[in-house]
């Protein structure tokens, strides 16, 4: 149940606290006072898309607030939704839900202070509420809406079947739109068939199979490239190291001499020995790395055809790698995938076979869960055109006849089954069933709806109910049946109303006034609760326009006692 509702900063709202009870909660004011404002701000918590033209104007954001009672009958599952998102619920079994639309279009959402997603706010208010509003019931008018009303009742015995229904659909279109692209122009595939060849050959021809040949070309070519400046440098290297010239000796004969030195010095300060170990240990390297370094020089060779040979190879990967990949372990792939695409396409014919075979199985699946479907919802809606008639003869209509035409046929092929489902009526004695698009008014199709409401409201088990104006097109002896079903249903439902008529606005627990005013060149939406004077007055109003009499003010106070009687009756 809906407690309180604040709203701040929204459209012409500046800041309005509503507080809401059991039973039939009733909102009236003049056209354009913004009554439907606050069906709006509603609808924010209830996950509806934001608007940030909604915020007042000079303000940078709006905010809705809603405190609801957990209503028993959905406790269980809205209790495991909050847990399973990590959010407490109050020992009063109380949650509340925020929304604030910023400036800049971003909306945030809260539940119990914590930060949720938009997606957990719908799931959400999908249990606590239900907003109807004034042409919804114009939806009634196109038969295929039927079928999801249908559907919505016998949600827990249909469920599991529609799931399959639709499982099986999806699969059966799935295959079928594959099967249609394989079959597609012959020549197209040819032509794809070809350069999948051609791009595989070329790829072949490269005769790539290193990963790492690119790299290890470029280190042999730049070798090559620089093998005269290699054999120079070693020439001198080992010269300056060993061999030594006519005119100047190498750094090992200078060492050994140096050597010799020191060895003699030992002979007589045995504390130069460190230094000669070093000397020694020196030499021997030094003679090592020149014969090292001799025979890399030996190993230098110049060849100009291995060189050619090089660059002719790296231009080959190089040509590849422009079309192909950014390296060479890049082409492979690209090789595989080539492959696998040519594999696929050569082996058309069996795929098309085995899709053929799967377009068969989910169509034999589709087409059983189908019927089974089309029977389930036969007697679904056997029990709810009872239920309807039953409703529509308590709502006025007592010689109508309700029928939910089910014609099952491989036309209407769809993820809902194979049927056509539509709502007929016929409203006096001896008149056929018709369309209600063909026979409907615009007060029969309000009484249609508040009675599917009726209905649903148990099926959905939620516990409020909101009537945005559903009354429209509808006066007199028709206006005091729904608002006396208004107010039955009220014993069961909260029930929040905004009507024009006084023969609902009279049957009401709690009665809200709403009145645009204007101060200091601002106008503002406020909302009044009106007590026992207030609503004889506003009654009055309604009942009479612009110019209240004292015998409006007597009749509305006689359709309040009225009111009273009826209702102390259920």
């Amino acid at each position: 149940m809906l407690l309180e509702l604040n709203i701040s900063n929204f459209a012409l709202i500046d800041s309005l606290k509503l507080e809401f009870y059991g039973g039939l909660n009733i909102l009236t004011g003049e056209t354009g006072a913004g009554k439907s404002i606050i069906i709006d701000a509603l609808s924010l918590i209830l996950g509806q898309r934001a608007n940030r033209e909604n915020i007042r104007f000079g303000k940078d954001k709006s905010i809705v607030e809603a405190l609801f009672q957990i209503p028993p009958r959905n406790k269980s599952k809205i209790e495991n939704l909050l847990n399973k998102n990590g959010i407490e619920i109050e020992n009063d079994s109380t949650i509340i839900l925020t929304r604030e639309i910023l400036s800049t279009g971003k909306s945030i959402c809260r539940i119990n202070g914590r930060l949720v997603t938009l997606n957990l706010i719908k799931k959400l208010s999908e249990m606590l509420i239900d907003i109807h509003g004034q042409h919804q019931h114009q939806s009634l008018l196109h038969w295929e809406t039927h079928i999801d009303l249908l559907d919505s009742y016998g949600q827990k015995k249909l469920m599991q079947e529609l799931r399959n229904v639709k499982l099986y659909y999806q699969q059966y279109k799935s295959c079928k739109k594959i099967l249609n692209d394989l079959i597609k122009d012959e020549k197209e595939f040819e032509r794809e068939k070809d350069l999948l060849k051609f791009e595989l050959n070329e790829i072949n021809e490269g005769n790539l199979k290193n990963i790492e040949e690119d790299k290890e070309l470029e280190q042999r070519r730049h070798l090559l490239i620089h093998s005269e400046k290699l054999f120079q440098n070693t020439k001198k290297a080992y010269e300056l190291l060993y061999s030594g010239k006519e005119i100047q000796k190498s750094i090992y004969d200078q060492l050994s001499e140096a050597l010799n030195c020191v060895e003699n010095i030992c002979s007589i300060d045995s504390s130069m020995k460190e230094i000669l170990k070093q000397l020694q240990t020196a030499s021997v390297q030094i003679e090592d790395a020149a014969f090292e370094i001799r025979e890399y020089g030996e190993n230098i060779e110049f060849h100009q055809e291995e060189l050619d040979q090089i660059e002719k190879r790296l231009n080959t990967i190089h040509q590849l790698k422009r079309k192909y990949g950014e390296n060479i372990e890049e082409i492979l792939k690209y090789k595989e995938l080539l492959q696998s695409k040519l594999l696929k396409l050569e082996n058309r014919k069996q795929e098309i076979e085995e899709l053929k075979k799967k377009i068969e199985i989910n169509w034999n699946l589709y087409k059983k869960s189908a019927l089974n479907l089309s029977n389930m919802r036969k007697e679904i809606a056997s029990l709810l055109e009872k239920k309807i008639e039953k409703e529509l003869k308590e709502l006025g209509m007592k010689k109508v006849q309700f029928k939910i035409d089910i014609q099952t046929s491989e036309k209407y092929l769809s993820e809902k089954g194979i049927d056509k489902i539509e709502f007929m009526l016929s409203t006096n004695p001896g008149q056929p069933l018709r369309s209600l698009s063909k026979i409907a008014s615009g007060g029969e199709l309000a009484r249609i709806m508040l009675a599917l409401k009726s209905i649903f409201a148990a099926v959905d088990q939620v516990d409020t109910l909101i009537f945005d104006e559903i009354d429209t097109g509808i006066s007199g002896k028709t206006a005091q049946i729904v608002a006396e079903k208004m107010a039955f249903l009220s014993k069961d439902y909260q029930i929040i109303c905004i009507t024009h008529l006084p023969q609902i606005a009279s049957m009401a627990d709690a009665h809200y006034f709403i009145q645009k005013e204007v101060s200091q060149d601002q106008t503002t939406t406020n909302v009044y609760n009106l007590d026992q004077n207030g609503r004889v007055k506003e009654l009055a109003r309604m009942l009479g326009g612009a110019s209240i009499t004292e015998l409006t003010l007597n009749h509305s106070q006689e359709m309040l006692e009225i009111a009273k009687k009826i209702k102390n009756q259920f």
